[in-house]
């Protein structure tokens, strides 16, 4: 549009009359279209820094308005308003002069559309002037740092990935080095470090030359890698449902670590299972799948990757078969190593191998067993698993050793082959006399030695059985009949120089082994003073018999007949007592002549006795209880005194036997 002076006064008339009315936040639209010579484009914005012509605004960057170069204008007639928003006009068409030329400066300070508006007035050559009102409208870019994160990686290198959405496209610089464009935003990108510390990110944008900024970080460190360790793997219970726990160890942070499986039986390919955070000590899956497990340690970079060693699951289930316990073992492992095995806590190696696992046959019927297993050297561990023996098999048929002891009381020692009485059995023992009924006369819940006290008074003959009856009611067949031997003495002549032996044969375990006698000779203590093998069968005779024991003790002891090695039986311990004999002079002579000078006890089997010696008047002139002890006749430390004395002697000998006697003794000088 051009104006005359007329319509320019006109138009500065009407712009006058607008700034009198309320300011508007969008004024009057006065814009002319723009003039075709300078194609499109009545004025140019020019970077004030660099003098380059730019498309765009950037925030805090000053820049300046220059008229097309086809236009003539007047500098001092050429003023220029920016305002904030699009279409935004000044409150009337009218731009007051002040501080406006050609060379006007503008500084945006925030982002987002910005018109421009110029009103210019250009002479004619016919001395008019003509009034011109441009405007553009050009968007001011923000220009703060693109934030961006950095993950070292090893080797040099880190994965750098810009979370800025302010920018079109982006540089990284590490260090002093070159720039390196940035893909995408939001894309990881692995960047070389050449020895840098710092990374640096700029950003661009497209149509904006000296819009950029610039970001500089650090490069955070990262520890040195470790190969991950899976130190343990245990199932809470089979697969599918049990619960998988893992010990770990050796995840520093600043890498990736994803828990990893194969399926069972095969080396791979290996499926993530979950991803694991650094530092951790312990996973745990619920309701876990069989296979082989790994941890896979990779770092932000991918540049490498390394796993643990692999751990196969290991499932137990058990089961009671007649009295034997099976361990059925799923082993994930491809090539299973070997096992060990606990029971109720405690390391247990006799375990026979059957298909599909290991039997356990030193159980107990009715006893609950727990059992766990593990592999991999300890590493792999299965599940806990539990179970009460059953059978219904009868037990081993027991063994019976009848024996007496020093008190000639029957003992009775129950064994089974091959192993002890198993713990909590019932042990069932029967009485068989050789006359009389036949009776169960003892219960007993352990392998202890009983006693059997009925057949010591009279020592008869007895023999014995037992059963065994086991925690699941079965009961074994009888035992063989065992019969302890009773052995008799008798002197052979009235002083016992000579003593004649008979026993009843002893039956054992093994009847079919013959029975090897030993006959002892003992003390009153049951001490062994001698041993020797009977010439009969089952008799012997003694012709030495000791000399210095009033009662004479034997026993034999019995071996053979099935009774476990290292072990005896022992017969009724028979006796053959002596008399004692006493022998005292009835006169002595005390006249230190070295003959007859002293009244002394003598005899045979004269111990703990009491001798009396007493006056006519019935005083004590002396006592001795042992055989040293003689009388040399002083009275009270007097001469002896020629008379008769009485004396008296008593004693209960080593037999039991009292003895009494009473005499006189003549003291002559």
């Amino acid at each position: 549009m051009k104006l005359t002076l007329p319509g320019l006064f006109f138009f500065l008339l009407m712009g006058l009359l607008g700034a009198l009315a309320p300011e508007r936040a969008r004024a009057q639209n006065c814009a002319q279209p723009p003039p075709t010579d300078c194609n499109g484009v009545p004025f140019a914005v020019v970077d004030a820094a660099t003098g380059q012509e730019v498309q765009a605004l950037c925030v805090g960057r000053p820049v300046r308005f220059v008229p097309c170069a086809s236009r003539a204008v007047s500098p001092d007639l050429t003023y220029y308003t920016a305002l904030p928003g699009t279409d935004v006009y000044p409150p009337s068409c009218l731009i007051s002069p002040d501080g406006a030329s050609t060379k006007y400066r503008y500084t945006p300070t925030a982002p987002g559309p910005v018109t421009i508006s110029e009103n210019a007035n250009t002479t004619l050559p016919n001395g008019g002037v003509i009034g011109t009102f441009y405007t553009r409208v050009l968007t001011a870019y923000a220009t703060v740092p693109p934030p961006f994160t950095i993950a070292p990686c090893p080797a040099g290198v880190a994965l750098v990935t810009v979370t800025d959405a302010v920018y079109d496209r982006y540089t990284v610089r590490a260090g002093s080095g070159p720039e390196v464009a940035v893909v995408r935003r939001n894309l990881p990108q692995v960047v070389a470090l050449a020895g840098a510390t710092t990374l640096t990110v700029t950003g661009y944008y497209n149509l904006v030359g000296p819009c950029t900024s610039p970001n500089t970080q650090t490069i955070p460190a990262i520890p040195a890698a470790q190969v991950p360790a899976l130190n343990t793997l245990m199932l809470s219970a089979p697969t599918p449902g049990g619960e998988l726990s893992l010990a770990v160890t050796q995840l520093p942070t600043g890498y990736i670590y994803t828990l990893q499986r194969v399926p069972a039986g095969t080396t791979g390919p290996f499926q993530n299972v979950a991803d694991v955070p650094a530092g951790s000590t312990s996973i745990a899956l619920p309701a876990a799948a069989a296979g082989g497990y790994r941890l896979l340690r990779t770092d932000n970079c991918q540049t490498a990757a390394v796993a643990s060693a692999t751990r196969y699951t290991l499932e137990l289930a058990v089961a009671s078969v007649q009295g034997r316990n099976q361990l059925l073992l799923t082993n994930a492992n491809p090539g299973p190593g070997p096992y060990a095995v606990t029971r109720n806590g405690v390391a247990v190696t006799n375990l026979t191998p059957i298909n599909g696992g290991l039997e356990d046959a030193d159980v107990v019927c009715g006893t609950r067993y727990t059992y766990h297993v593990s592999t991999d050297g300890g590493a792999v561990l299965s599940n806990e698993a539990s179970l009460v023996a059953a059978s219904n098999v009868a037990p081993p048929t027991p063994r019976l050793v009848a024996s007496f002891n020093l008190q000639n009381l029957v003992t009775l020692t129950p064994s089974l082959p091959g192993g002890p009485v198993p713990a909590g059995a019932t042990l069932r023992y029967r009485r068989l006399p050789s006359a009389g009924p036949v009776s169960d006369f003892l219960a007993a819940t352990t392998g202890r030695t009983v006693t059997d006290s009925t057949a010591a008074a009279t020592l008869t003959a007895v023999c014995y059985s037992l059963r065994l009856t086991d925690l699941c009611g079965n009961t074994s067949a009888e035992s063989g009949v065992a019969c302890p031997s009773i052995l008799t003495a008798r002197a052979l002549d009235d002083d016992a120089t000579a003593v004649g032996l008979s026993w009843s044969a002893f039956t054992g375990p093994d009847p079919t082994q013959p029975a090897a006698y030993a006959l002892q000779t003992l003390a009153a203590d049951g001490t062994v003073l001698a041993t020797a093998a009977p010439t009969g069968a089952l008799s012997a005779t003694d012709n030495l018999p000791p000399t210095d024991r009033q009662v004479l003790c034997y026993r034999l002891q019995i071996s053979g007949a099935g009774i476990p090695a290292g072990t005896f039986s022992y017969s009724s311990v028979a006796q053959v007592p002596r008399r004692a004999r006493l022998l005292l002079p009835n006169a002595f002579t005390p006249n230190g002549d070295g003959l007859n000078d002293v009244f002394e006890v003598k005899g045979l089997f004269l111990n703990n006795f009491v001798l009396i010696v007493v006056d006519r008047n019935g005083q004590q002139v002396f006592r001795a209880t042992d055989r040293a002890t003689t009388w040399d006749g002083t009275i009270n430390g007097h001469a002896p005194v020629n008379g008769v004395y009485v004396w008296r002697f008593e004693q209960t000998d080593e037999a039991g036997q009292f003895l009494r006697q009473t005499g006189t003794v003549t003291i002559l000088k």
